[in-house]
């Protein structure tokens, strides 16, 4: 292990102990900011067994969706399978199987279902705030994904417990509000705001940590990153490199930025001529699959820590655009023998990940910038679901194109985030980086 990994997993470890320490100190409140691949859930599930087992205390665990409270109940049965699990659900929801066979978990649709006395259990927010009990619950309160909770809904929960623990990864994107938000863009605690920003906003004394590492990301990706979205959150990467090979060579000009993680690039941008496409690119959709196929002939595979070669399936690898519509033009175009690769927008990418990521940048074949295609987090959250290799794929134009439609500065007076300006400036800071390492392959045409 080199002095780098020894280094980082050292600050890793007191991080997380300096985490655990909080709920012995009776830490009423903290914030945890996480870069990507940290390890989130891995705390949360530390401090719901700390809770219960040293504490003897009452543990509730808020998620966002469905999907989530599934995971974080089948990695605590997995990973303690002697403690008891409860998850409060509605009547109507239909439990996957995995979820449903739990020996150690029990369900529960009221507050009078759970137990007396300590416990961990588990729920979405929308559950939790429609709970027929609204006094004090549990002891602590720990949610997850906390930046993709609205404060409203924070709100709506916060009195359930005596302690919170707001765990989340600032770069990614930010709540979906379905409403006019004119009115609160001047309140840095609008409901709007994520949960973490508007808590912090509220009360400036409330503890706030950070997770130093990405277990996920290596560090060459970590360059670009952590520059680029998080210029707030210093990390590095546990793993400093990651590598896969061919058992095919390239002889081809467009194999050249597929190589290109073969000595240690794991982020590189392949460019096709300039073209102004809309929401759906139906050449660059065929191109991408055709670049998929294309890792999958030459017997791509993963390199392991010791030597060992896997294979490259395409459940191993993962699609993400920016648009529901440029997802369905790229799922048209893959065959049944790639059916297993999954495509997505960057929004259901959250969370997700894949050892190869082949990206569509938001603001390829555009005609403009808007605040949606320069939003931080989107492009964020595309660029970091990988651990071993990532493809960008984006029509000529980008760089000229951000020059043009740079903003205007419109802020509304009080506000001291913009947030379409973080967007342009990292978008600013990643192409710069590209090209000043080579890293942007131009590709003739489009493969079919």
């Amino acid at each position: 292990m080199t002095a780098l990994a020894i280094t980082a997993e050292g600050r890793a470890s007191s991080a997380i102990e300096a985490v655990l320490a909080t709920q012995w100190r009776r830490v009423p409140a903290f914030v945890l900011d996480s870069p990507p691949g940290a390890g989130k859930t891995g705390i949360v599930e530390r401090l719901a067994v700390q809770g219960f087992a040293r504490l003897n205390e009452r543990v509730m665990i808020v998620t966002l969706t469905n999907e989530q409270a599934f995971d974080i109940a089948r990695r605590l049965a997995m990973g303690f399978p002697r403690i008891p699990i409860h998850m409060v659900v509605s009547k109507e929801l239909e439990l996957p199987d995995s979820v449903a066979s739990l020996p150690s978990l029990t369900l529960a649709e009221r507050a009078s279902d759970l137990p007396a006395g300590p416990m961990i259990v588990i729920g979405n927010a929308d559950k939790w705030s429609w709970l027929d009990r609204h006094d004090v619950l549990a002891d602590l309160q720990i949610i997850d994904e906390a930046y993709q909770l609205p404060d409203y809904k924070f709100l709506q929960i916060a009195g359930l417990t005596h302690r919170h623990a707001l765990i989340g990864d600032p770069g990614q994107i930010a709540p979906v509000i379905q409403t006019e938000l004119e009115r609160w863009r001047c309140d840095p605690a609008g409901p709007h705001v994520p949960a973490p920003d508007a808590l912090m906003a509220r009360h400036p004394a409330t503890l706030r940590l950070a997770l130093p590492v990405s277990r996920r990301l290596v560090q060459d990706t970590v360059s670009f990153i952590q520059p680029a979205f998080y210029p707030e959150l210093a990390f590095e990467a546990l793993t400093p490199v990651r590598a896969m090979g061919y058992a095919v060579p390239g002889i081809m000009p467009t194999d050249i930025p597929l190589d290109a993680p073969t000595y240690g690039q794991s982020l590189t941008m392949i460019e096709l001529p300039a073209m102004m496409a809309g929401d759906v690119d139906r050449a660059m959709a065929g191109t991408m699959v055709a670049t998929v196929r294309r890792v999958l002939q030459r017997q791509a595979f993963l390199i392991e820590p010791d030597g060992q070669r896997t294979p490259v399936t395409p459940e191993m690898i993962g699609i993400t655009c920016a648009q529901v519509a440029q997802v369905t033009a790229v799922r048209e175009r893959l065959w049944p023998d790639l059916s297993g690769v999954l495509v997505e927008t960057a929004n259901r990418f959250q969370g997700l990940e894949r050892p190869l990521m082949f990206v569509q940048h938001p603001l390829s074949g555009r005609a403009d910038a808007t605040a949606f295609h320069l939003e931080t987090g989107r492009l964020c959250v595309m660029l970091s679901r990988h651990s071993v290799a990532c493809w960008i794929f984006g029509r000529e134009g980008i760089a000229s194109q951000l020059q043009r439609y740079a903003p205007v500065g419109d802020r509304a007076l009080g506000i001291d985030t913009d947030p379409e300006f973080s967007g342009w400036r990292a978008n600013e800071n990643l192409l710069d980086q590209l090209a000043r390492q080579n890293r942007i392959h131009a590709v003739p045409s489009e493969l079919r």
